[in-house]
Formats: C-alpha cells, structure tokens, sequence
C-alpha cells in the first residue's frame, strides 16, 4: 500500500515536471536573460545612448530667496543633501530598490521666475539644457502665471527633461494642482508637473486614487526618468539560491534516488513519513 502511494506521489510530480518542460520549451530562449522586475526597470529608465552626447543627469534645483527653507529641506528629504550655500553637488547618488546611479544637483535662485526661464532657453544655454535631467522649482502658485510659464518652457527644454514645479502655499487646494496638471499634460510630451508640498502634512502621501503626492511623487517622478546616457548599476540580491531555480533535470535525478530509497526501506511507517518528506520538498520546485 505504502509503495503504491509513494509511486503515486512520484508519477505525479514527474507529470508535473513534464508538463512544466513542454510550457517552458517555447520561452526557453526568452529565459537565458531573465526579465525580472529590476532588468524591466532598468529598461524602462535607460533609453538608447545618444552617440557623441554627454550623460544626461544634471538636476536643477532652484527657488526665490523667500523659499530658501523650503529648497534646504527639500534637498535634504529627498537627496539627502544637508548643503546651504553650495552652488553644485557633485557625483550625487540616486537609488532605489532597482537601481543606482550618479546625479549632479545645480541648486540656483531667482527673483524673477519668467526672467530666469528667458535665460535658461537662450540659444547659448543649449548645451546645459541637453544634460539636464530635470527641473524642480520651488515656487507659491499665487504669485505666477502658470499660462506664461507653460509658454516659455514649451520647445525650449529637451523631450527628456523632467519639470517639477513645487507649490509651497498652503492655501492652494489640491484641486487646483490637479486642474493645471490637466492642462499642462495636454500640451507637454515630457512629464511637467504641478506638485503640492508642504513640510506640515509628511504623512499625506497618496490622494484617494492611491496616486503618490508631495516629495513621494517628486521621488517617483525620479525613480521612474528615463536617464539618457546615464549607467545605471542595478541592486542585486545576496539571497540563496531559491527552490525554483532548480534546473528540471536536477529535480528527475533526486525522484529517482529517492525512489531506490525508498525501495530499500523496510519500516513502513518510516518509509511513508520519506515518501511524505520527498513529495513536499519536491513540490516546492514545481
């Protein structure tokens, strides 16, 4: 009795295993590079190299004097970068669960946003802008004409380039942030983004839609760029080999030792607890 269902048990993860093959047969090329979640990512930030271009990771930073508190905790938050005064950071490190790599932080002011962007898109500012990565500006939504900054930012920065213009007044309600995100998404092919930041409410993070808000939206935003002819080392694991990594015929060979085995147990009650043993930790690989 006991070797019947011990036959049974084996019959029936070697079917497993088999059919398991045969699904696997048509992908087998597919798996010699493994689309994990990572290498997904990692494709999913990292465009083409541009021949003859320079890599393009230089984050800009910039507000008006008034909201130079904000810029320092903001730098803080969500660079870990503590400096007050210094004009470039270099070789700044971005990562995540997926990924790392090297970012500069051009940390500017402005008295005059509109001025300032005038500037920034003049003809001889082309060969910053091309290794701009993004652009985060600190700003209070009541003191601009967004109509007037989304004329001079349109075709003047890279289709790669990232814009983040972060409200630092409490009294504009998120509906409002939402509404100008409409209009800007309708006129931008690069992600322009109205975001509401404040240093009172760290713990709103998600809108009802789960959707990110404040700084954890700013660090998607982030997460998520295409970083143009930037290297990007990704995070590996030191975790052991799992179950499933085992290769199929490693599996048929340890049916068959534990078949002979079994074969030559002579305590029936021992023999049923290995055939037991042998079933679930073989499942697992399955």
């Amino acid at each position: 009795m006991y070797m019947c269902t011990f036959y049974d048990i084996l019959s029936l993860l070697i079917r497993i295993a088999i059919l398991k093959a045969k699904k696997n047969a048509g992908t087998i090329e597919k798996r010699k590079v493994k689309d994990t979640k990572v290498d997904s990512i990692i494709r999913n930030t990292q465009p083409v190299m541009e021949e003859h271009h320079y890599p393009q990771n230089k984050i800009l930073v910039l507000s008006h004097h008034s909201h130079d508190s904000f810029k320092t905790q903001l730098l803080k938050d969500l660079f870990h970068c503590n400096t007050t005064s210094a004009s470039i950071v270099k070789d700044q490190t971005w990562g995540n669960k997926y990924y790392r790599t090297c970012v500069d932080l051009y940390i500017d002011f402005f008295k005059d946003l509109p001025e300032w962007i005038e500037e920034f898109i003049m003809p001889e500012c082309e060969p910053l802008r091309n290794v701009v990565a993004g652009i985060i500006i600190i700003l209070d939504n009541r003191l601009i004409k967004p109509q007037e900054l989304l004329n001079l930012f349109k075709g003047a920065v890279h289709e790669n380039t990232f814009i983040v213009l972060v409200n630092v007044n409490e009294e504009v309600p998120q509906d409002e942030i939402d509404e100008l995100n409409e209009i800007w998404s309708n006129v931008f092919t690069n992600i322009v983004e109205f975001i509401n930041w404040t240093r009172s409410k760290p713990t709103i993070n998600h809108n009802e839609y789960g959707e990110k808000l404040g700084l954890y939206r700013i660090q998607e935003i982030i997460d998520t760029h295409g970083w143009l002819n930037c290297e990007l080392q990704p995070i590996t694991t030191t975790k052991e080999e799992t179950p499933r990594d085992m290769p199929l015929e490693q599996i048929i060979t340890n049916l068959q030792s534990a078949r002979s085995k079994y074969k030559s147990m002579k305590d029936n009650s021992e023999a049923d607890a290995f055939a037991s043993e042998v079933a679930d930790e073989l499942s697992k690989y399955l």
